[in-house]
Parts: C-alpha cells; structure tokens; sequence
C-alpha cells in the first residue's frame, strides 16, 4: 500500500494479497500479549511482522485463520497537517451523509412535497425490511407515486443503489420524470425506440435512472437488452397490467419475471392487485418473493381448493394497502348538475337527430352492419356535446355520401379493436368512414335527405343554450373568487368550439394530439397564467391537477370510471380547497338519463363498499354501457333495465371487493405525523439548516476552485452564480421550495450539494491531521467504520487517547471544545510517540467494534431467522411435491415399461437435484449476510496544542 493510502482494517488475507500491505498493521488474534503488530514484509507465502509493544518478530503464514489487516496510518497525515476549516467541513460532509443515509427517513427534510402519514409508514416498513421488495397497493389518489420515490431516495441514500429502472404506461412518462426532478432532485432519462439504439455518450446504458413504458419494454428486441443491466432498483406503476394466470402469460410478465431475479429492490404498485382470482394475486406475489406463497400447486391446494386461513398473514409481509376511508384527508367535493332548457329550434333539432340516429342505428344492427352503428353512437353523443360539434360532422358525413354511392368495403378489421371512450379525434375518423356508407342508393338517397334537413336545422342555432350557461356560470365564479377552471369534453371539435367561445379569457388547451412537451407546457401554461383549460379525455389520465378546485364536465362520457377519472384530477392529496364540479346536460335528453343512472349508481356504488375508481372499471370491463345506452336511445330497452344490469353488476364488484378486503385490509394508522417529525427532528443530529450552513461555507472555502458563487438574498434563499447557474434563485427551506417550482431546492440529491460532499469522501480534502488548542494531553482519532452484511451501514467513532497516562476511550462523536478550539500547527510533527498512540486506539476501537456488531446481529437476528424459515418451508413444499411425482412416474414405468416413462424420471430427478442446489446457495446467502465484517480506515487525527506542543521558536 503506497503513503497516499487510508486504513483498510479487517480484510482478509484470503481476499487480499499481503504484500501489498507492507508497512500496515495487522492484529493476530492467538498471540495474547502481542495484539497490534506492523507488518514489515511479505513473501514466498510468509509474512514477516513486527510487535512494538513487545519489541518482538515473528513469521507468520499469509493463511493464518487468525492474522487480519488492522491497516496503516498514511505519512501525510504527520507531514503536512489540514487547514482547520477543510478539516471541520470534511468531518461535517461525512456526518450529514450518515445522518441522512441512516436516521430515521432522510428524505422527509430532501423531498419538496407535503408527506402524509401512510406514506412515511410505508416507506419506514420497505425501507428497514431485509429485503426492499414490496406491494404498494393503495387506493387510487393516495400517492403511491410519492411511496415509491421516497423508497428509491432512502435506498440509494442507506445502501448506496445507482441503477434505477422505472416501466410505466406510455402517457405518464413524462410526469413521473418531473415529479422525481421536481420533488426528489433526481434526473431519470426517458427511454424509447428513437433514443435506446442511439451510441456515443447518450447510449441509454450510460443512463444511470432510466424510465420507459411498459409497452416498450415487451417487444423481447429491447428487454432482452434491458436485461443485460444489473438494476438495483426496479419500480412498476399499474402493475395490474403484468398479471397473468396459470394458462395465459403476458409478455409483460416475462419481462418482470426475468428482472425480478436479478434486482435487489422491486416495487410493483397497484391499486387493484387482484379482481378476485387468487391465482392472479399468487403469481404477482410470486415476482416480490417467490419463496412466500410456496410453488404453485401447493398454493392452490392450500388456499383455492383447501380451507388454510393464514393467506392474508402472508402478504401482508409484502403487500402494503391504505384505503381513503382510513387514511381521510380529502376535501369535500361537491357536484351540481346543470340542466338547461333547449331553444324551440335547438329541441326540434335534437329530436330530429335523434330519430335519425335511432332509425340509422336498428337499420345497422338489423344488416349487421358494424361501422355505421360505431358512426351512429358517435353522433348521437355528438349531440349531447355541442350542436356545432355535431353539425361539422354530419356536414362531412354528407360530403362523403355524396361522393361514394358504392365500392363498400369490410370495416371489421378497423373496429374489432376501437374503444368506444377513445374519442379523441372520432370525428374525422367517423366522418371518412366510406364504408359506413348505406349499400343501395334508395338508403343512400334516403339519408342525404335527412342530413340535409338536419344541417339546415343545426344552421338556424347562431348560439347554444348550453354554452350560453357555461359563460354565465363561469362569470359568476369568477366573481366570488376563483380563479382557475376546467372544463371536459370528449371532442376536439367541441373544445375548439368552446376555445372561441371562452376568447375572454386566457384558454390553454390539452388533448391527445399534443406532444409530450407541448402537454407539459400546457399544463405549466396554465398553473401559471391561464384561467381556463379544456382538456379532452386525455387530461383525465394520471394528470395532477389540484391547484384548481373548480370542473366542468361539459359533455358526458358513457363511463362511471370515466367521470372518476375527470374529478381525480383535481379531488386528490394536495388540494387544499373543496372541490366543485358541474355536470351538464340538457332536459329531456338522453345525457340527462345517462347522468341520472351514472349518478345514482356512483353514489350506491360509494355508499356500499367505499368510493373506489379501480372497481368502477372492474364493472365497466363487464358492462357495455355504450350498447346498453343505445338500445334506450333506439327504444329496444327501457331504462330500469339498464338500471338492473348494473346494480348486477355493482353486487358482483362488491364480491371481488370484500374478497380484496378480506385478504390486504390495511392495518388502522397508528401514526402520528406532527410526533413522527418532533421525534426524528430530535434524533437527528443534523438537519437541512446544518446542510445550508456546510454548503455556504463550503462555497466561500472551494467557490473559486469549483466556479460557483452564492450570495445570500433573505433568509434561507439564495442567488447562484456559476457556468450552470447564472443568477438561478435556491433555498434550503422544503416549505418554500415546495410554494415555489422556479427554485433550486438545495437538499441531498441535487448535485451542488452532492458534488460538495462527494468532494471530501471521494477527493480526500481534509484527511489530515488538525490541532486544537488545550491544556491536556489527550490526542482524538477519527475513524470512519463500515459495517459490511446484507443491511450495510457506515457510523463514525472517535478514539481518545491520553499521551501521558495511556488511558484510552470510544465515543462516536468528537467533543465539541475541540472543533470549536481549531487552529492552525507546527508544519513539522511535533511528537515522536504517535505510532504507540496509533497501536492504543486501533486495538480500542476493535474491541469497542465488537460489542457493536453484537448489538447489530441483536437487532437483525429476526429478520435472518424469518428468512432461512421462508427459504426452508418453501423448498421442503418443492421438493415434496416433486418426490411425490417421481413415486408416481417409476410406478407407472414398473407397470408399462415404457422407455418415454424413464425419461421422464429422469427429468425429475434432474429437476430434484436442481432444487436442492439452489436451496443451498439461497441459504447461504442469508448465512453469510446476516455474519457481519467491519472494516474502518483513519482519516483525522487531531492532537493538542499547548506551549509545551511547539518547537522551539514557534509559538
């Protein structure tokens, strides 16, 4: 080892080569008397060391069980002794790294955004378990976003994971990259097919945080590649989409099967783990830890055919559910329904549309014709949007009529896949519809004729009654103070419409035709300066909207779900006001009977089992609300019997829900925020004003070397100026960063102030010797200790020594006297017995790092002992099921005789065997986990200074 190098203290000499220890020390554990000892060479399997208590040497086998490497003190240390404020900010980068790696949840002072009770729970379970590997099951609003980054923050902080991996629907992309730069300081990389072919210093396998979609990632072109990364981290959101059952396997599933193995941390977030199928729930589980639930057969003889009852114990290990009922929190949200009485003109045209699409629509189902019903349930919630919405489209319908008489085509191709509440851009698409065009020309003559008069209706209305009560309410809102609005359609043409109508006010518009930036950068254009934002169904998908409490849902989709979604946006965590909103539809129309059923059965359906949007959907994938409507618009149902289908359907989800219950109820919060903050902050040693203050005085030490400047505008905010920050406005204050998005949030995770620390650890400043003025003799060694099993961790220890008496002493903190007593010493070492002094505090602080490591084993020993029990129980199921259908096959080949029966004893015998190997390695990973190795190097050593400490002249 050369002089430049630190201590490296109890490594083994099978693991590392003695000879490159020449000049360290080393401890021989059999040679009572001796104990420290200085290794003075080392070759030919020998090695030679030196005793300086005992003036002995002895020549030792490199393979001795009993020698280990103590380490050495490096020269600089005694040759050119530290500034003594470099010397302070490295001990404080190294003690606001541990603190933060180690106390109590870290990120609460390092995330800008407001914390909730459930999701500190749940972050403290995940992050203190043996194994970060866990279900985030709450309900749909209750941040499991925010869980999931707060995991990823606390491991990267604690056991120092790099590799991060984040697969999420295609849409919500974009906002999770911003709510994790945004809120968590962290740069994650989006992943498509445009950039991950891509070479150079872009290469997506440089990506150190990556996030792509789920979609991708199941062409096996690309997971394949993404599976040659080692991830420490992988995180799914809607991991619902990953299910599979014993006959069908997605090719999301195979992905996240092959990526569970080889990645330490797995998340898999979901509000809807299972709909009722157990063996859904087993095999999500199963990605988690597929020793917890057993193989499968055991499983479903135990739990879907047998009667055990401890299933619910089970996940719970690994599964973590918060409903909103518990959890509370929510403002009150308060819905209106607008009705509004059509013109004279308006009511004939409606009526007169309707029979068109009432006679046009049975005429379809009777020739079985599919593309004019989907054309014909398109115009009739057309109507119900806006008249001018409606009016383009039965004027494009005309125009293409008029040029298509025949050459009809199959459209079953096109349709087999269309979802019916995909209505972005319908109206185009419906309108060139050639093949929706009646086949004989008596039809084709006969509907030319009705949109002819339709148009010449829709012509008439110069202004809607309905858009005329928009402006009316808005207006009045307006006065009493709101200031930011929504409004949904499911049309383009019906917010272009209503974007012209709006021209008073400032109107930004969101739909699916937008790009991912042009939609962020309508959604920051309106959080800042817009009044109003009409969104088309796109904007009810994964969107946060709560800095508006005030919607409109302009036109109705056929979708409880779809309604849910809308409101979500804005009646989420994080709305401080309550929530209006306004549904409209006019009298006497089939919007009115769609809103009276969708809102009597929301509202049975909350007053049942709870207001859940995940169960909503559960009965719209078993109900055709679109072809239940129409069959009431065309009078071939009557609408009690579309109320009876789904009060069916709402007691069949009410099943699968107390089925849902009854396995993952989520423990009662015992957990107080205001207590939980109180405590830690207590605990604590350092907080983010400990962070400002080492990174203010850092800048002023090192600004000019790293090109930074920070000048300091009003308490806890900054201005930065530097290459990368010219006058960018910071602040250490969670509070106000989270008030303001324009402001650097200065916390751990952002590279200022990961760079300044990182200067210390990796860079070595101020590992050096200081002094401190004092009237005693005692000389303090700073050693960084790191405890190395399956939960690592760093802590800091202080030796004491007193050069007079020999009396040595542990602590982990160095005394403050001495810190604030820093100065300035001699160039040249003043003392000649620093080697002893060295030996004394070694040999103390391995004694001393024995006792802890007995507290850590103490402290973990459970968590090892539960999981050699899971391993042990798993294999012992797998292995028995195996024996049994190996008795089973050499039966069968005593009996027939058959060569194929052989080999398939074979097989199993192999697959045996296979099981045995791997329930020894798994095993052994847990044993040599839980056995805990500390090594700890030397970094600073502050001696005293009195006259007495100088050489002569000095002073």
């Amino acid at each position: 080892m050369n002089l430049e190098s630190t201590l490296q203290l109890s490594l083994d000499f099978d693991s590392e080569s003695p000879s490159a220890y020449r000049g360290d020390f080393c401890y021989l554990r059999n040679e009572p008397g001796f104990g420290i000892a200085k290794i003075e060479g080392a070759e030919g399997g020998k090695v030679q060391i030196f005793f300086p208590k005992a003036n002995v040497r002895k020549t030792v086998s490199e393979n001795s069980p009993h020698l280990k490497i103590i380490g050495s003190y490096p020269t600089p240390f005694l040759q050119s002794p530290g500034n003594p404020e470099t010397l302070d900010l490295c001990r404080t980068a190294f003690e606001l790294k541990l603190t933060h790696a180690y106390d109590k949840l870290s990120a609460l002072s390092n995330s800008r955004t407001r914390l909730l009770p459930h999701q500190i729970e749940s972050t403290y379970v995940v992050v203190n378990s043996l194994k970060p590997r866990f279900i985030l099951a709450d309900e749909v609003g209750l941040g499991k976003t925010i869980e999931a980054a707060l995991v990823m923050k606390e491991l990267i902080f604690r056991r120092g994971y790099k590799k991060v991996l984040i697969v999420a629907p295609s849409p919500l992309l974009v906002q999770w990259q911003q709510e994790l730069k945004n809120k968590f300081n962290e740069d994650f990389e989006i992943v498509k097919r445009r950039n991950f072919l891509a070479s150079g210093e872009k290469n997506w396998k440089n990506f150190k945080h990556v996030i792509t979609s789920v979609d991708f990632i199941k062409n096996p072109k690309y997971a394949e590649e993404i599976l040659k990364t080692k991830w420490d981290i992988v995180i799914f959101d809607e991991a619902h989409r990953l299910r599979r059952d014993y006959h069908k396997v997605t090719r999301a599933y195979l992905f996240a099967e092959k990526i569970a193995k080889k990645c330490e941390c797995l998340l898999l977030l979901t509000a809807t783990p299972f709909r009722g199928k157990l063996e859904e729930l087993f095999y999500l589980v199963h990605l988690i830890d597929s020793n917890l639930l057993g193989p499968y057969n055991t499983f479903v003889n135990d739990y879907v055919i047998g009667g055990k009852t401890d299933l619910k114990e089970k996940i719970s290990k690994v599964l973590l559910r918060r409903r909103k009922v518990e959890v509370g929190g929510f403002t009150k949200r308060f819905a209106k329904t607008v009705k509004i009485e059509l013109s004279p003109t308006e009511r004939q045209f409606y009526d007169e549309t309707t029979e068109y699409v009432r006679r046009e629509y049975n005429l379809a189902m009777r020739t079985q014709n599919r593309a004019v019903g989907f054309v014909m349930i398109v115009f009739q919630k057309l109507l119900d949007s806006s008249v001018f919405a409606l009016l383009s489209a039965l004027s494009k319908r005309k125009f293409m009529l008029e040029n298509r008489l025949h050459h009809l085509k199959s459209i079953e191709k096109r349709l087999e896949d269309w979802d019916f509440d995909e209505t972005e851009g319908v109206e185009d698409f419906v309108s060139d519809l050639e093949e929706s065009a009646p086949t004989d020309l008596a039809n084709l003559r006969r509907e030319l004729l009705s949109l002819n008069r339709l148009i010449l209706l829709g012509k008439k209305i110069k202004e809607d009654r309905k858009s005329q009560k928009l402006k009316e309410t808005i207006a009045k809102l307006k006065k009493e103070g709101h200031p930011k609005f929504i409004i949904f359609t499911q049309f383009r043409s019906t917010q272009d419409f209503l974007a012209a109508s709006l021209s008073d006010y400032k109107v930004t518009l969101f739909h699916g035709s937008l790009s991912a930036d042009a939609k962020e950068d309508a959604i920051t254009e309106f959080r800042k300066s817009s009044e109003i934002l009409i969104c088309t169904e796109a904007g009810g998908e994964g969107r946060n909207l709560q800095f508006a409490n005030v919607l409109f849902n302009y036109d109705l989709p056929w979708s409880p779900l779809k309604i849910e979604q809308r409101i979500g946006r804005i009646h989420r965590f994080g709305q401080k006001d309550n929530v209006f909103i306004f549904n409209f539809a006019s009298k006497e129309t089939v919007a009115e009977r769609v809103l009276e059923v969708l809102s009597n059965k929301i509202r049975l359906f909350e007053e049942s089992i709870g207001n859940s949007d995940e169960l909503l959907g559960a009965i719209e994938d078993e109900l055709d609300f679109h072809s239940s409507f129409m069959k009431f618009v065309t009078g071939n149902k009557k609408l009690g019997e579309i109320e009876e289908e789904i009060d069916q359907r709402i007691r069949i989800a009410k099943k699968g829900f107390e089925k849902l219950g009854s396995l993952v109820t989520p423990k009662l919060i015992d957990f107080n925020l205001e207590d939980y903050y109180k405590t830690t902050l207590q605990e604590r040693a350092y907080t983010n004003s400990h962070l400002e203050d080492f990174f203010v005085r850092y800048t002023e030490s090192f600004g000019k070397e790293i090109g930074l400047a920070i000048r300091n505008d009003a308490p806890h905010l900054y201005t930065l100026e530097g290459p990368k920050y010219k006058g960018k406005k910071a602040t250490f204050d969670s509070e106000r960063a989270l008030s303001d998005d324009s402001l650097e949030f200065l916390a751990f995770g952002h590279p200022l102030i990961d760079e300044a620390v990182l200067c210390f650890l990796k860079d070595k400043k101020g590992w050096r010797s200081g002094f401190y003025r004092s009237g005693g003799d005692l000389v303090y060694f700073v050693f960084m200790v790191e405890f190395r099993f399956s939960l690592d961790r760093k802590e800091i220890f202080t030796v004491a020594v007193d050069r007079k008496t020999g009396k040595v002493s542990v602590s982990e903190d160095l005394p403050d006297s001495v810190r604030q007593s820093l100065v300035s010493g001699p160039e040249d070492f003043p003392f000649s017995d620093f080697e002893v002094q060295f030996v004394a505090a070694c040999e103390a602080l391995d004694g001393a790092l024995q006792d802890r490591k007995r507290e850590l084993h103490e402290q973990t020993k459970d968590l090892f002992l539960k999981e050699e029990y899971k391993i042990r129980t798993s294999n012992q199921n797998t292995l028995r099921q195996l024996e049994e259908k190996l008795m089973r096959q050499e039966a069968a080949f005593k009996w027939e005789g058959k060569p194929e029966k052989k080999s398939a004893m074979n097989r199993t015998k192999n697959e045996i065997q296979k099981v045995k190997e791997d329930f020894e390695i798994e095993l052994r990973k847990v044993k040599v986990g839980k056995e805990i190795q500390h090594r700890f190097e030397l970094f600073q050593v502050y001696f005293p200074l009195s006259k007495s400490s100088f050489p002569a002249g000095h002073s």
